[in-house]
């Protein structure tokens, strides 16, 4: 029983382990289920995947095909434009070779070498010859449009070389014509040549001129009307759509730099005159303000360099008087210029043609004259040689600030010469009333800066005035002068110290202070011929070729025979040449001593103290503030007979034109120190101080090489009371250029009397040690009456202000009276009157 019950136990024992093998196999059946489900899903999958790659296959298959399609499409047009434009391109070749043939007819006979002789040169031209077909009529239109018999210089190759359509550069001298090369073959090009110019007065000026003489001439800049400017650009565009015909279409517009490079409205009438074959060329006037090496950079000049860029087949023509090789090589590269080829010898289809001439006029008279040192005296100078020398003849006076302009003008109006003025606070309206009026010869003197007169084609102007900062500035002024070939007088007013003055104007600029000491080496010589300066000074500083300043008859080196040096020489007596070593070195001893106390010495002071003259001290204060100013301020003093061997045994005059040669030949320099209102300029030793301070005095004497030698003027004893006969005050004699040339150097009257201890020498308000730089001119009192031998133009009783007024003084006797450029009060009318006991009605 209990086996049974054991077995039946075991048994049932036994049978546990029975069921739990079927739940084992189901498991592995569930997870095979799994794999097999996965299996087919990913075989599913897998087969997805393959559906979609060879559909995305397919797809991708048929847009290349469709792109392959598409690009045959497009090879096959290509060939077909490639045959059309093959055909074309051919069509162009047979039209050149018209072109050309044409061409080669027209200059047959012109071909050749520059002389025209000998054996001929293949494809070289001679622009100057006469053989060009247009020749004819470019002197027909010389004479019938301009009233010119025949061209000068280098104008009839610069002409030819334009009506061929060239890229031009010319170089001529002021006054030398430069303009007459593009006015005059623009009558013979079809379309318009915009001209690029950066004065308005010379805009205004050349648009009257060419108006006058029946040309289509317009100009858009801020003085031209709204009105005026639509109707402009309404003809420019009928002439790009052909509608106007030749001889109604504008041959010549000017416009400033400005509006080329700011105006998108006149960019868009180009584009239209370009794409209707109607832009004939660009003149660039004033060239040498593209580049930043040229005088008078203009930073809207560099953007002219796009006209190349964007309308490539325009011709340009470049236009300078001071345009020396490294400019000239700046300039060629921002218009996108060719390299030169000579007018003479120019190569048929390359390079850009270049002319130039001699840069010397040989009917303009240089002269320095000295100015007294006060303001009154040195407008009293100016008023007697307008006067004496040029009494109702045109003139400009040239001034360094607006303020002196107006002052001038003042001063020359209330002695009876009719004066105006014009600088960059003048409204455009002013300037071109002026204008006007200066040249319809109801205002003889115009006060300017240097912004007036750039090309201005006045051809009566016989004389300049000038106070120029800079020789290549004094060149430029004096061109204004003498246009119509006749004798001018161009002369400088000067003294040492206008050195001083200038030198606070200038230290800031480029190459200020080389500028500067170039044309003070032009005002101090008194000996050598000044076109001979001019020659020797651009030739080293602009590397102008020396032939720049030869003449038919006489080569750069050989004196001009009629400046004021040149006259000079013939009268030995006029001058004296002295041996300054000692007294050199006796200023370089007091500088040094200034120098070794903490002080600091202005020119004036310099020349007191060297002298033993007048206090005698200088200022060890640190600031720099003028004598008799200020508390608390230290003064040296100097023993002259410790420091220097006594005094230096000059006159004044002598002592301040000997420290300006110190200064330019590197014995002194400035010292520059500036305050909230000005830069004050003190001298101390330079460089080459030490070669002559490390010596004794008794060593000087056996000093054989680089001893300094200055030539100084001889003047005449003046007897009071009295003007004296000797000249310039440089010991020259000097007759007005409106007389015969026989009588040029003869006698005349001084220009003005040199008082009693004071040198007749002085820059127009310059500034002396006790002075302010903002002294005002003082009108000189009335001239007193004189002798009927010697007659002179009353003192007007008052003098006349005209504001903006157009009308001329009817019946007045034309003396006393100035055009004063200044705005008119808002609600002031524009005025006309004299001050007399009865007041006129404003005109």
């Amino acid at each position: 029983m209990a086996i049974e019950e054991h077995a039946h136990s075991n048994g049932r024992s036994s049978a546990r382990p029975g069921p739990s093998k079927p739940q084992a196999s189901t498991h592995v059946g569930t997870l095979n289920q799994k794999s097999i489900r996965r299996d087919a899903a990913a075989s599913t999958s897998n087969s997805k995947q393959n559906e979609n790659y060879l559909d995305c296959r397919k797809d991708l298959q048929q847009r290349i095909a469709g792109i392959e399609s598409e690009i045959q499409s497009y090879d096959e047009e290509l060939r077909k434009i490639q045959d059309v434009r093959a055909l074309r391109i051919r069509e162009k070749r047979d039209l050149e070779n018209q072109l050309e043939a044409l061409r080669q007819q027209n200059i047959f006979g012109v071909v050749g070498n520059p002389q025209g002789k000998g054996k001929q040169l293949k494809g070289v031209l001679d622009y100057g010859s006469d053989d060009f077909q247009w020749v004819p009529q470019l002197k027909t239109k010389l004479q019938k449009v301009f009233g010119i018999q025949n061209f000068r210089l280098c104008q009839q190759g610069a002409c030819n070389a334009n009506v061929d359509g060239r890229d031009v550069v010319c170089i001529m001298p002021t006054g030398g014509g430069k303009s007459l090369t593009y006015q005059l073959p623009a009558l013979l090009i079809t379309g318009c040549t915009i001209v690029i110019s950066p004065l308005i007065a010379l805009i205004m000026d050349q648009v009257h001129h060419l108006r006058e003489a029946g040309v289509e001439a317009s100009m858009l800049t801020g003085a031209t009307s709204k009105d005026e400017t639509n109707a402009i650009y309404a003809r420019l565009r009928a002439m790009a759509d052909g509608e106007v015909p030749s001889n109604r279409e504008i041959k010549l517009l000017y416009v400033t730099p400005e509006r080329v490079a700011k105006a998108k409205r006149f960019l868009s009438i180009l584009d239209k005159l370009y794409a209707g074959d109607r832009l004939a060329r660009f003149v660039i006037d004033e060239a040498h303000c593209v580049s930043q090496m040229g005088h008078s950079f203009r930073p809207d000049y560099r953007s002219l360099h796009v006209l190349k860029q964007m309308y490539p087949r325009v011709p340009i023509m470049a236009l300078s008087a001071t345009c020396p090789p490294r400019v000239l090589e700046d300039v060629l590269k921002i218009l996108k210029m060719k390299p030169i080829v000579d007018g003479r010898a120019a190569h048929m289809h390359e390079g850009t043609v270049y002319f130039t001439a001699p840069l010397y006029r040989k009917n303009l008279n240089y002269e320095v004259l000295p100015k007294p040192s006060s303001s009154a005296g040195a407008l009293k100078v100016m008023v007697d040689y307008i006067l004496a020398e040029h009494k109702d003849e045109s003139g400009i006076v040239y001034c360094l600030t607006k303020k002196d302009t107006e002052e001038v003008a003042k001063g020359l109006s209330e002695n009876g010469i009719k004066s105006g003025v014009y600088h960059a606070d003048v409204g455009d309206a002013d300037k071109e009333a002026l204008h006007r009026r200066w040249r319809d010869g109801k205002v003889k003197v115009v006060c300017a800066t240097i912004a007036f007169g750039l090309g201005i084609d006045k051809g009566d102007v016989r004389f300049v005035l000038h106070h120029s900062k800079t020789l290549e500035a004094y060149y430029q002024e004096s061109g204004r002068a003498g246009r119509d070939g006749k004798d001018a007088d161009c002369v400088m007013f000067y003294r040492p110290q206008d050195a001083m003055r200038l030198s606070s104007m200038v230290c800031t600029d480029v190459d200020g202070q080389t500028k500067l000491y170039n044309i003070l080496r032009f005002a101090q010589s008194i000996t050598e011929c000044r076109k001979v300066i001019f020659a020797k000074c651009f030739s080293h500083t602009s590397q102008l070729s020396m032939s720049s300043w030869a003449t038919e008859d006489k080569d750069a080196l050989t004196p001009c025979g009629h400046c004021d040096n040149c006259a000079r020489a013939e009268r030995e007596d006029s001058f004296e040449q002295k041996d300054v070593t000692v007294q050199a070195w006796q200023i370089l001893k007091v500088v040094d001593e200034v120098g070794r106390n903490g002080g600091r010495v202005t020119m004036s002071n310099l020349v007191d103290l060297a002298r033993g003259t007048g206090k005698a001290t200088y200022d060890i204060q640190a600031g720099g503030r003028r004598r008799g100013k200020g508390k608390g301020k230290e003064q040296g003093d100097i023993d002259l007979g410790a420091v220097a061997d006594g005094k230096v045994d000059l006159s004044k005059e002598q002592t301040e034109f000997l420290i300006i040669e110190l200064l330019v030949t590197g014995y002194l320099t400035e010292d520059y120190h500036s305050t909230a209102y000005q830069t004050n300029v003190y001298l101390k030793a330079g460089a080459r101080a030490v070669r002559l301070t490390r010596m004794t005095k008794e060593r000087l004497d056996t000093l054989t090489v680089d001893r300094i030698v200055c030539s100084f003027v001889k003047h005449a004893a003046a007897k009071r009371g009295r003007k004296s006969k000797a000249g310039d005050g440089y010991g020259n004699a000097k007759a007005s250029t409106s007389k015969a040339k026989g009588t040029r150097f003869g006698k005349r009257k001084r220009l003005g009397e040199e008082e009693e201890g004071e040198d007749l020498a002085g820059p127009l308000m310059e500034v002396d040690e006790d002075d302010t730089w903002e002294e005002d001119i003082i009108p000189p009192p009335p001239p007193p009456k004189r002798k009927p031998a010697a007659p002179r133009i009353k003192p007007p009783r008052a003098a006349i202000t005209v504001v903006r007024s157009d009308d001329e003084d009817e019946g007045g006797d034309g003396t006393g009276w100035s055009y004063s450029m200044r705005q008119p009060d808002e609600d002031s009318p524009p005025t006309k009157r004299r001050r007399r006991a009865a007041a006129k009605e404003p005109i």
